[in-house]
């Protein structure tokens, strides 16, 4: 498994022992940028040959610096998750942007995760993974979480990586 994205994932990092206590037979690669956005991910294409799952975590930097409109962002990720199709992933793993202090960017985050979710709702290899947005992960400086946030990002991302695997959706 390949985990690939912004700086949210270099921060859930330090949490990746709880994800091999619960999938012990999965073999899982964190690649991340701080920043990072759309442009980025789609240079990265071909380092997730070999790798049956891909969890994406994209976009919101892009979204954020206005860079695109969610449509935009919806887009190119959908594309993006078809390239990493053809490289040889069984499936691939998009979960909705995190909240941050910018109103106009949840708000167009949300806007991203609906057009997502009709996007992706049949589609059997790319699955669009809506966070519980019930949890308030308070923001240190507007975008990133404080730890327990992370704590508590890598145990839905466990949930969910064993739901995938337990439903052989891989």
């Amino acid at each position: 498994m390949l985990i690939l994205g912004d700086s949210h994932v270099g921060r859930m990092y330090p949490y990746r022992r709880w994800l091999g206590q619960h999938t012990t037979d999965v073999s899982v690669r964190w690649i991340w940028q701080g920043g990072a956005g759309i442009n980025w991910a789609e240079q990265q294409v071909g380092r997730c040959a070999g790798f049956r799952l891909v969890v994406l975590m994209i976009g919101g930097n892009d979204l954020d610096a206005g860079w695109c409109s969610p449509y935009q962002l919806a887009d190119r990720i959908g594309f993006l998750a078809h390239q990493i199709l053809q490289e040889g992933a069984e499936t691939v793993v998009i979960p909705s942007l995190w909240p941050r202090s910018n109103v106009n960017y949840n708000t167009r985050a949300r806007q991203y995760a609906g057009i997502m979710e009709r996007r992706f709702s049949f589609d059997p290899q790319v699955t669009f993974w809506l966070w519980d947005r019930r949890q308030a992960w308070r923001n240190v400086d507007g975008v990133h979480f404080l730890h327990h946030g992370y704590r508590q990002a890598i145990r839905y991302l466990i949930a969910f990586i064993v739901w995938v695997i337990n439903h052989n959706l891989w």
